[in-house]
């Protein structure tokens, strides 16, 4: 009887210690995670490819409202 109640104790310890270094272990990861900084450089990525591509090809982008009247915009040289 003393023996199972042992090896229980020892089991429950033993559970105890892996979970406290699993938590450590993912408490270490989520610190290096920056979802903010990684979102910013993606987007800055994407915005200085269009950049680049719309100075190559001279073309200017315009933003006009949703429901504008204006639809189409030709394009100035």
């Amino acid at each position: 009887m003393i023996s199972v109640i042992i090896f229980t104790i020892l089991i429950a310890v033993l559970i105890f210690f892996y979970m406290r270094h699993t938590t450590k272990k993912r408490k270490k990861q989520s610190s290096q995670l920056n979802s903010v900084r990684d979102f910013h450089a993606s987007y800055d990525r994407v915005k200085t490819r269009r950049e680049l591509r719309d100075r190559h090809s001279g073309y200017q982008t315009y933003v006009t409202k949703y429901n504008s009247t204006e639809d189409y915009r030709e394009r100035g040289e």
